[in-house]
């Protein structure tokens, strides 16, 4: 029984975050759901396959676990304060790509056909055939609370993100 709990709502989880999204609503419904189904298993859980009374129980425990691997490290990229920070990865690797066929670096983001979400902004300041300098900000994070939003850098000469 742990088994099909497990595959019936990883379906569920997968189904949820990927059309819904990672809202907070839905990630408390799909929290209660995995506990109810370690509950489930926990009282009736099936007695079999040699590994003792609580086979099921286990399997539900790491069934969840392993959502939570994949789901957390989502839902934090795409808090306000860390979509800077891919937006800089993906320009980097925008960059890296565009210096492998042009052998020089470039201002002009258009080259690049980055994806980014409209509330980030970001912004090339040196490109040559060196290095570039890269910066991004989200309208939404600002740390010090000083009213701007925090810059983040990314300076390909001295090792990326600063």
């Amino acid at each position: 029984m742990g088994c099909l709990l497990v595959l019936v709502l990883a379906g569920l989880t997968a189904v949820a975050v990927s059309f819904i999204g990672y809202s907070n609503w839905v990630l408390t419904v799909l929290g209660i759901l995995w506990l109810v189904a370690a509950g489930y298993s926990l009282i009736f859980g099936h007695r079999g396959f040699g590994g003792g009374p609580r086979t099921d129980l286990l399997i539900v425990v790491a069934g969840m676990c392993i959502t939570a691997i994949i789901i957390i490290p989502q839902r934090e990229a795409q808090k306000p304060c860390n979509q800077p920070k891919t937006a800089l990865r993906k320009l980097a690797d925008a960059e890296n790509k565009y210096f492998s066929e042009h052998k020089t670096f470039t201002k002009d983001l258009r080259l690049l056909s980055l994806s980014l979400k409209p509330e980030v902004y970001i912004y090339v300041a040196i490109a040559d055939e060196k290095s570039f300098i890269g910066t991004a900000s989200h309208e939404s994070c600002d740390k010090d609370n000083d009213g701007k939003p925090d810059v983040l850098l990314w300076d390909s000469a001295r090792g990326g993100l600063q």
